[in-house]
């Protein structure tokens, strides 16, 4: 399946969708300019009527602050993943080509980690959920060691597993930066796994957050923002799989 391009995804994004990457960077007060975008300021909070200025902000927060003085746009969108990546410890994150790629990377690195940091009850918590999904004992240490979901669950099992991960993080994410939770689209299993993975998920991003100093204006808006459109992107390829399988099966 071709990658969905991020452009796509914050075009077809509702604007449910879009308030939180906005608010993210409405929180970076004193070097955000999407507040003094004129398309900002007729249309807000009717987000779609702006996609690109969203993205052209996370962009320009991506970049260099005083690169960007002289000129009019960021770094391409996979630079900027590439960077958060790396921050959360992806193993050469600046030589993956496919964003789609790098954000499934960025997704398993942190449930990896989660699982790492899990103890007791909340890491058997954590294991009852993966084996729901396909994930059995003898696939976790698999996984632990780097292997990837796909090779695990094979690709239509692991883009769904992939997709609740994106959907459980993101959330974790609005909960620690915004104080509110996001829409979630999806079935009881996502509720459940927000309930279980939330905290240990939670313990990574408090960790990274710590560790690269999110009081840097940059970094607070570029990894929630990428976390989120991860999400987004994941949320579409699933529907397109499923769109798919149904017109096979009414074939």
């Amino acid at each position: 399946m071709k990658d969905i391009s991020t452009v796509s995804v914050i075009e077809q994004s509702s604007d449910d969708d879009l308030d939180p990457l906005v608010k993210y960077i409405l929180e970076a007060s004193t070097t955000e300019s999407l507040s003094s975008n004129d398309l900002y300021k007729a249309h807000k909070p009717s987000h779609r009527k702006y996609p690109m200025a969203i993205l052209s902000e996370i962009r320009l927060f991506g970049g260099n602050t005083f690169v960007n003085l002289f000129r009019s746009e960021g770094p391409e969108y996979l630079e900027v993943v590439q960077d958060v990546a790396s921050k959360f410890g992806v193993s050469k994150a600046s030589k993956f080509s496919s964003v789609t790629a790098l954000e499934e990377e960025l997704i398993q690195t942190i449930l990896r980690d989660a699982l790492k940091k899990a103890k007791g009850k909340e890491r058997e918590d954590m294991e009852a959920i993966l084996k729901e999904a396909g994930v059995g004992k003898s696939d976790l240490g698999a996984l632990l060691s780097g292997a990837s979901l796909f090779t695990l669950l094979g690709a239509k099992a692991a883009s769904y597993v992939t997709y609740e991960l994106s959907t459980i993080i993101a959330a974790a994410v609005a909960k620690q930066l915004l104080g509110v939770g996001i829409g979630v689209v999806g079935g009881a299993a996502i509720g459940r796994g927000i309930a279980v993975l939330a905290g240990p998920i939670g313990w990574v991003l408090t960790g990274v957050w710590t560790a690269i100093d999110l009081a840097g204006p940059a970094f607070r808006v570029t990894a929630p923002c990428v976390l989120h459109i991860a999400m987004l992107r994941q949320r579409m390829i699933c529907a397109q799989k499923t769109a798919g399988l149904k017109e096979a099966f009414d074939d």
